[in-house]
């Protein structure tokens, strides 16, 4: 009996990768694996010994995308400062989304049935706990006011995921980068003088 063909790491990501282009592009619901397989010079069989099923692909691209979203917010080191904390964080918000666009709308869209992105819903996720941290500190230090942090939280993120998600649709082209990174500060400084009572 011949040994069933082994598949690498590399194959695997591109894979993800690409199916993540394609469900960024078309939904979950465009997920052909023919098409795919032709796209990446493998075969459907490749695909079904690496993810078992088609629904086992997608919860694969949703896993991947939240496990290197998290790690990216969690990245972002503490200092003494919060104010200068939550600014480093909605940075490497945006910074992560223009690097990993297809993974940032997979990310952010509705799930399909059966694929969980994060742990929990936001704000009860482990990818808000960093922004969570933050506005916890900010609320302790009586620089924010005495309100809900979830809710606080569920405003900021809403915030800066507006930007980011019509930023990456094209929305402000054919504006420059430079002016683009420059409008982002400024959301990022409106939020953070929005929010304190001290500023």
């Amino acid at each position: 009996m011949p040994r069933p063909k082994v598949y690498d790491d590399d194959l695997r990501r591109r894979l993800v990768s690409r199916a993540a282009l394609m469900m960024a592009e078309n939904g979950p619901s465009g997920l052909a694996l023919r098409q795919l397989a032709a796209a990446e010079d493998t075969s459907t069989t490749a695909i079904y010994s690496m993810f078992d099923d088609r629904a086992g692909l997608i919860r694969e691209v949703g896993r991947t995308a939240a496990v290197s979203f998290v790690a990216a917010q969690r990245a972002v080191p503490e200092t003494d400062d919060p104010f200068a904390d939550l600014l480093s964080l909605g940075r490497a918000y945006r910074g992560w989304a223009l690097a990993h666009p297809a993974l940032y709308l997979v990310l952010m869209a509705p799930a399909a049935p059966g694929m969980h992105h994060f742990d929990a819903a936001i704000p009860d996720s482990e990818a808000a706990d960093p922004l969570r941290v933050i506005i916890l500190r900010l609320i302790e230090a009586r620089v924010f006011p005495q309100l809900d942090p979830n809710m606080l939280l569920g405003i900021i993120w809403a915030s800066v995921h507006g930007f980011v998600a019509l930023e990456l649709s094209g929305f402000f082209a054919p504006t420059p980068q430079d002016q683009l990174d420059l409008m982002y500060e400024a959301q990022l400084e409106s939020i953070r003088r929005g929010w304190s009572i001290t500023a």
